[in-house]
């Protein structure tokens, strides 16, 4: 299992032409599972490997990997009516980032769905940002061979 390829693969179900922004307002900028040196332009994404689960199967490893995909959608701008119309807005257009292709183009994944989101403050690089916390089960699948 490589943990750094299948987040580089959910970041990009969220990446710059591959997901259409809400009506009206910006463009992702950025999606990235490596941790930026410098602050991309908002909207943007960072996914990032929390934890996991490790079942052992007959012969097979089964994990449970949680994601956090953290969407960055604006610095906090003076205009909060306007910052939180675009949040809700967005949210719809992130939760079903993944829905036509499941398995991320990666062998072994049987799934990837969110499962829990929260409104945040996120901070990156000593910048607030209003943000989604979006937590996402990615279910993966290994052959593995076992002796007693």
């Amino acid at each position: 299992m490589n943990g750094l390829t299948i987040a580089d693969a959910l970041a990009t179900k969220f990446a710059p032409g591959t997901i259409t922004p809400p009506s009206g307002y910006p463009a992702m900028r950025a999606s990235t599972a490596r941790l930026p040196n410098n602050i991309p332009t908002s909207p943007w994404v960072l996914v990032t490997l929390t934890k996991g689960e490790v079942v052992l199967g007959v012969q097979e490893l089964n994990h449970a990997l949680e994601f956090h995909v953290v969407f960055h959608y604006a610095k906090q701008t003076g205009d909060t009516p306007r910052d939180m119309a675009g949040m809700l807005s967005w949210l719809g257009v992130l939760l079903a980032a993944c829905f036509a292709d499941m398995d991320l183009g990666v062998s072994g994944i049987r799934k990837a769905y969110p499962t829990t989101y929260d409104l945040v403050v996120a901070t990156y690089g000593g910048s607030e940002f209003y943000g989604w916390d979006i937590t996402w089960i990615v279910d993966f699948n290994e052959a593995q061979a076992m002796t007693p």
